[in-house]
């Protein structure tokens, strides 16, 4: 389908505007146009709080991890005095990375001309060249960009003028305090490279309970959730979509499999099921009664994305003896149902280059991709 010339008019997305029951999904080139992709580059990624790991991640001083967002590459790292920071990864004198992939330094050097920083990021040396009034060691450290934490969770933002963190995550620290966030320590990550669609699908799939029986027959659709008993739409104060689904057992297992207790502090109905809160924009997590999966999603350009899994246990529960053992259950059930959503998603993006726009309607059980298209609506627009 041809994106139009005026690709912002609202006028373009009245359908999506319409109520849940009467509207239509975002055009296809919302998923396809390297224009609307910059946009949501501009006004999304640039502005709002990314989330981008866990601090159990860098536990000790010197530890760091890279990361991309929307292709702004970024260095996390926890100093000597076990305070994390964010920098732009780029050096100073010639822009190159000072950092790739993940471990442990003692400093961060540019490969280029090896000038070196110190894990507060303060630049320390500059072999070859010495100071003097044109060039001062304490007027070049690497730029910070900004970083908060809601437990253990790091989020990043790009703007100096966005609300905090604990404004943007509204009702969700309330809602999760009985699981006790502040325990969850990470127990495995993974990473997806390359899936081959937009972004936007896998954030809306995630948010779709239709496909459950059709892409996840053998799996998730053989978990009984009677009569689907699911939220079908929250009020929520804060840049979260959020849904809550009651069952048996821990929604991180497959049917059959047997894992950790429940977490003893669980309160209210999150003792009778799943709390499925999606960070805005691209961070979905699963709390169930005895750990938290979240799924990231990293853009790469408008038709491709990183996809990550991970997995988060409270902390007495990694220094039980058989923790490896049982831990495996649970990566299992993720090694099974993410590639399962990669693959649909894939072939959604295919699809959405046909000449037409073929997507209609949306259901009744789609009402969060509803509400999730109006949200990127409103800040793209």
């Amino acid at each position: 389908m041809t994106e139009p010339l005026e690709l912002f008019d609202p006028a373009h997305y009245a359908s999506v505007r319409l109520p849940a029951q009467k509207a239509a999904p975002l055009p296809n080139w919302c998923y396809t146009s390297p224009a609307f992709y910059a946009r949501e580059v501009e006004r999304i990624f640039m502005k709002v709080w990314n989330y981008i790991g866990h601090a159990s991640q860098i536990s000790d001083p010197g530890d760091f991890f890279t990361h991309d967002i929307a292709g702004m590459p970024i260095v996390v790292i926890r100093g000597d005095d076990g305070e994390i920071r964010a920098f732009h990864n780029s050096c100073r004198h010639r822009g190159s990375m000072v950092a790739t992939g993940e471990g442990s330094c003692k400093t961060l050097m540019c490969p280029y001309h090896n000038w070196t920083y110190g894990r507060d990021g303060k630049l320390v040396a500059t072999p070859l060249i010495d100071e003097d009034e044109n060039l001062r060691h304490a007027d070049l450290g690497l730029l910070p960009v900004r970083l908060e934490r809601w437990a253990g969770f790091l989020f990043v933002n790009f703007d100096d003028n966005a609300m905090d963190l604990m404004q943007w995550l509204g009702d969700l620290p309330g809602n999760c305090a009985s699981y006790g966030p502040e325990t969850m320590v990470l127990g495995r990550r993974k990473v997806y490279r390359d899936v081959k669609a937009n972004w936007k699908l896998h954030f809306e799939n995630f948010n779709d309970s239709l496909h459950i029986p059709f892409v996840h027959g053998g799996t998730l659709a053989r978990q009984g959730v009677s009569g689907r008993k699911r939220a079908i739409f929250e009020e929520f104060n804060g840049q979260c979509i959020d849904h809550f689904t009651v069952h048996k057992g821990s929604r991180s297992l497959l049917e059959g499999d047997t894992g950790f207790p429940p977490i003893a502090t669980l309160k209210g109905r999150y003792r009778e099921g799943t709390y499925y809160p999606c960070i805005l924009p691209t961070t979905m997590m699963g709390w169930t009664i005895d750990c938290l999966f979240i799924f990231e999603l990293h853009p790469t350009g408008p038709e491709s994305m990183n996809v990550v899994s991970a997995l988060f246990f409270p902390q007495e529960i990694t220094q039980r003896d058989d923790f490896e053992e049982l831990a495996k259950r649970y990566y299992r059930r993720q090694d099974i149902i993410l590639p399962e959503d990669n693959v649909i998603v894939a072939m959604q993006q295919r699809g959405l280059h046909a000449p037409v726009s073929a997507a209609s309607r949306f259901t009744h059980m789609e009402t969060l991709c509803h509400a999730f298209d109006n949200w990127l609506l409103d800040q793209v627009l």
